[in-house]
């Protein structure tokens, strides 16, 4: 069944029905546009009353056509189901989403893991026994803690006697931890041959003295030194432990966790610095330029 053929809704005109008041609004407006004309020629200019020109028909007509067109699309659209002016169904709704999972928290690696599965470290382990006081790893590297009676020892062995010769010293350093009136001798090394580092510690007490390794890498002259300048730490058998950084005679040691940030007035400085005290009212014009 076609569209025009199709019953119309109740209380709304089919599609013919529009289109045949279309053509007949159509036919009445182009009779009266053809009156109108033949009016206007056959009656004086002056004395015909105001009629409606052929052109103010023509238009008529034109929108008559118009509207009815419009009238009987709606009425075809309206017998084929699309509603017309109807409210259109609201357009269903996305799927809520689905509330976002809270990311997994990650497992916190512990500051320090004993080491357990490494050949060379139970080597170590074997070779020292109770000496080595603790074998772990932190942020992927490897610490091996040893008593300081014994550090000189060790280093030797892993200088020229291990699985793996740490052929260089990369740094020694300490730590300073005042609470137990102790410091904490860190040696950094670095075997080339082999890609690998190693970090050894040694706790020893504040007015305890540590055997220097200047002999097994000459790096440790000028870093022990250090040590020694920083934190007053005493290396037994260094062949030249002065001060390195600050003068012969200064005050103090500028690491060591009781030392004052702030700027003091020393007796070094007092000796050697020759500063002066401003007179007040002093007339400094010219001093500085």
């Amino acid at each position: 069944m076609s569209d025009e053929t199709k019953p119309a809704p109740e209380g709304q005109p089919s599609a013919a029905d529009a289109e045949r008041e279309a053509k007949v609004a159509a036919a009445k407006a182009k009779a009266a546009a053809a009156k109108a004309a033949g009016e206007s020629v056959a009656a004086p200019a002056e004395s015909a009353p105001a009629q409606a020109t052929p052109t103010d028909a023509d238009k008529e007509a034109k929108i008559a056509a118009a509207k009815a067109k419009a009238a009987a699309a709606k009425a075809a659209r309206e017998a084929a189901g699309d509603g017309g002016d109807a409210p259109k169904p609201a357009p269903a709704k996305a799927p809520a989403k689905a509330a976002a999972k809270a990311p997994a928290k990650k497992e916190v690696a512990p500051a320090y893991a004993e080491i357990k599965d490494d050949a060379f470290i139970a080597a170590l382990r074997a070779s020292f026994q109770d000496d080595i006081k603790e074998a772990v790893t932190s942020n992927g590297q490897q610490i091996v803690r040893v008593v300081p009676e014994r550090a000189r020892d060790l280093l030797w062995y892993l200088r020229y006697d291990a699985a793996i010769r740490f052929d260089m010293l990369t740094d020694v350093t300490a730590a300073h931890y005042p609470e137990r009136k102790a410091f904490e001798v860190v040696y950094q090394l670095y075997s080339i041959p082999e890609n690998r580092r190693l970090r050894v510690k040694a706790e020893l007490p504040e007015d305890q003295p540590i055997y220097t390794v200047s002999d097994i890498w000459t790096a440790a002259n000028w870093l022990e030194r250090e040590a020694y300048d920083m934190f007053g730490i005493v290396f037994e058998g260094h062949p030249d432990l002065r001060r390195i950084l600050l003068p012969e005679g200064w005050v103090g040691f500028p690491l060591r966790k009781e030392y004052p940030v702030e700027y003091r007035h020393n007796e070094w400085v007092a000796e050697n610095l020759n500063i002066l005290e401003i007179p007040e009212g002093a007339d400094l014009t010219g001093k500085f330029d």
